[in-house]
């Protein structure tokens, strides 16, 4: 095990094999895994941009035996992460990249995982861990043994969310400016934080982010899917700019690559929809 990261696996085998699904054998969660999950959450670092997040693990809350989220229904789980966050300028950031490191860390556990952040009890959930005072609710996700065989309405409803297609490294990764394609070869020892980056999950599968590198840093976008926003009661495009930030920080590690997320000025010329979210930054 590494002790830097709190992961037993390789953290870019514990990104490839996590998924999302929706039924659980009905087992409650292992003691031990659960232990190791609640210790893990305990011992979080600070979130990039400083905002204040709690999570807990809580058994379902009445009312979400069946949790409807962004695409199809959860069925069979006993057991839920919920997090909480004090509302900010970039708390939505910060939530999604503390959440994922403990979505990793259940599936580097062997645990089944899924993101909700679109139709949810969130009443239901922010009472289970007492919400209070300007916090809000961004997403849940449930977290146990998978079943053996996903349910019928699962499979189809992640094919139709073409869950396991990632849009080519052409169409989200850039070099010194949009509109020009960068390579692997020109990404250097960059390629890795990169692709795990364009591995992770995403809202309804858009993958909003974009990378622009430039001098050897990473300036992180969001493009904005049309219409998107209106859908939902939260921003989630933002949640995944922080899912984005944890994949590529924690690769950038693996690698041994030195560094942190930051905000600049950047005068890139972006395109429409677009916005300029951090920059991932050498430390000198």
């Amino acid at each position: 095990m590494d002790s830097t990261f709190g992961f037993d696996a390789r953290i870019e085998d514990v990104i490839r094999r996590r998924c999302s699904w929706r039924t659980y054998d009905g087992r409650p969660l292992d003691d031990d895994k659960r232990a190791a999950l609640a210790a893990f959450m305990a011992a979080l670092g600070p979130a990039p941009f400083g905002s204040k997040t709690r999570f807990a693990l809580v058994d379902a809350p009445p009312g979400t035996e069946e949790v409807k989220g962004t695409y199809g229904v959860v069925t069979g789980a006993h057991t839920f992460i919920v997090g909480a966050v004090q509302d900010g300028s970039r708390a939505l950031e910060d939530f999604g990249h503390q959440m994922e490191l403990i979505v990793l860390k259940a599936t580097d556990l062997k645990l089944a995982t899924c993101w909700l952040g679109g139709t949810l009890r969130r009443d239901a959930f922010g009472s289970s861990i007492g919400v209070h005072g300007g916090e809000i609710v961004p997403a849940v996700s449930p977290v146990g043994v998978s079943a053996t065989r996903r349910a019928l309405v699962d499979s189809a409803l992640r094919l139709m969310a073409a869950s396991r297609t990632r849009k080519p490294w052409e169409e989200l990764f850039f070099d010194g400016r949009f509109g020009a394609p960068l390579s692997t070869e020109v990404a250097g020892d960059l390629a890795t934080p990169l692709e795990m980056l364009r591995l992770a999950p995403s809202a309804s599968n858009k993958q909003p982010w974009r990378v622009v590198v430039e001098n050897g840093d990473a300036h992180l976008f969001l493009e904005r899917t049309k219409g998107y926003a209106a859908m939902v009661a939260v921003d989630l495009q933002r949640l995944d700019m922080g899912i984005a930030m944890c994949h590529f920080a924690l690769a950038a590690r693996s690698v041994g690559l030195d560094g942190a997320w930051q905000t600049h000025h950047v005068s890139l010329h972006m395109p429409a929809r677009t916005e300029y979210c951090a920059t991932w930054t050498r430390r000198k």
